[in-house]
């Protein structure tokens, strides 16, 4: 049942004198609170996913990059995360232009995090991923960093939102 005929049905049966149980009203709260209008501004998505991008970044980091635990990490988050090396065949574009653009930055000593929109809706810029991206570096004895590879975490863009509404 989709959740405005679960919430007219729950609404109808307070409406006839009968009362819900706890989780019933767990269910009716939580239908509540997705359907809630919420308007943010591009700004505040994308500061909301970075922030969320690190927050998955470290509990990978916790868990010293096992990959058992990142699935355990993507399934608890919601998100997809993929390791991606220079010359993997099957990266999107965007992510070749991620780690290329990592590699030419490794030479100035910057690699930061990165935060993209992607994804596009028949034609529109209708954005409804974003892409966290963060790079695996080695350090060189010279002090300089060698970029092996760019973490990504796919973030769905309703989730972050929920997730600010949450708060």
């Amino acid at each position: 049942m989709n959740k405005p005929g679960f919430l007219f049905l729950t609404l109808l049966t307070l409406g006839c004198g009968g009362s819900l149980s706890d989780e019933q009203r767990k269910k009716l709260n939580e239908g509540m609170i997705e359907q809630k209008i919420v308007k943010l501004s591009d700004s505040e998505i994308v500061s909301a996913s970075l922030e969320r991008g690190r927050i998955i970044y470290e509990a990978m980091t916790d868990e010293k990059f096992r990959s058992s635990a990142i699935d355990s990490i993507a399934r608890q988050y919601h998100v997809t995360i993929k390791l991606i090396t220079p010359g993997d065949d099957d990266a999107l574009e965007v992510e070749n232009q991620l780690i290329e653009a990592y590699v030419v930055a490794a030479e100035t000593g910057s690699v930061p995090d990165n935060i993209q929109k992607i994804g596009v809706a028949e034609g529109r810029q209708e954005y409804d991923s974003l892409l966290y991206t963060r790079p695996k570096v080695k350090p060189l004895p010279d002090g300089a960093v060698k970029v092996e590879g760019i973490w990504n975490i796919y973030l769905a863009k309703k989730d972050v939102i929920l997730s600010v509404n949450s708060k």
